[in-house]
């Protein structure tokens, strides 16, 4: 969460819409009246490491004769998604930046093995830092 000593939520709203497109995200659903946004990127979630062991678990089972899918249960893809929500906040004279940053992880079967929040600081850090030079930026006219 950041504040910006603005009122202009339309503006911060625009910067946080440019911040995650610059970042690679695609716009979801925007409500502009509300001051939310949802968006999305694909990225794969392959491990070389953990499709190696993997198979080389698989190949050991089958060699003793017996089954195992381990490569099945390595990860595949994951979609990144952003929240991202605009609020006043008439007695600071600010307006309120939250952002939220989620990842779910697909299988090689197409099942769901991970959802979590990001939590690296760099991924807010770098949003927000994106967001605050648009907000200069257009601010100052240029």
């Amino acid at each position: 969460m950041r504040k910006f000593s603005t009122l202009d939520e339309k503006q911060v709203l625009q910067a946080g819409a440019g911040a995650l497109q610059d970042l690679g995200f695609t716009i979801d659903k925007s409500e502009s009246e509300l001051g939310i946004i949802v968006s999305s990127k694909d990225r794969t979630a392959v491990s070389v490491g953990q499709t190696t062991l993997a198979i080389t678990a698989d190949l050991a089972c089958a060699l003793m004769g017996s089954y195992s899918n381990l490569y099945g249960q390595t990860d595949k893809m994951q979609k990144i998604q952003a929240s991202l929500v605009v609020s006043p906040s008439l007695a600071q004279n600010s307006t309120v930046v939250r952002v939220k940053f989620q990842s779910i992880v697909w299988n090689q079967m197409g099942q769901v093995s991970r959802f979590e929040t990001i939590k690296d600081p760099k991924i807010y850090q770098d949003f927000f830092e994106r967001v605050s030079k648009a907000i200069f930026l257009e601010e100052q006219k240029i």
